[in-house]
């Protein structure tokens, strides 16, 4: 299966959805549900600060990773975003896309 031509299609969607939020957690919803919208179960998400490591509060959140699945492969896809705080209006960013294969 082509990831790359998949991953871009669920960029283009989540790009579309234009997601934004009052806090990350309302941004994470929405990615989640964009990505439920693809086909995709989230199975793991994560608030991590600029350091990568996980956000102790969620003001600090600098970048959301997603864990998902779809139904009938075994693979795991990871989404993740970088966060912006333009006009305190949280919004994210689409910074990669990879398959963990199994």
């Amino acid at each position: 299966m082509d990831y790359s031509i998949e991953h871009a299609k669920v960029k283009e969607l989540i790009e579309k959805a234009q997601c934004s939020g009052a806090s990350p957690h309302d941004l994470l919803n929405c990615i989640a549900e964009q990505l439920r919208s693809a086909g995709y179960i989230p199975a793991s998400t994560q608030l991590l600060d600029a350091n990568v490591d996980p956000a102790e509060k969620p003001e600090l959140t600098r970048f959301i990773r997603i864990e998902a699945r779809k139904e009938g492969d075994k693979n795991a896809h990871i989404f993740t975003f970088a966060v912006l705080k333009p006009g305190g209006v949280y919004k994210a960013l689409w910074l990669q896309s990879a398959v963990v294969e199994k």
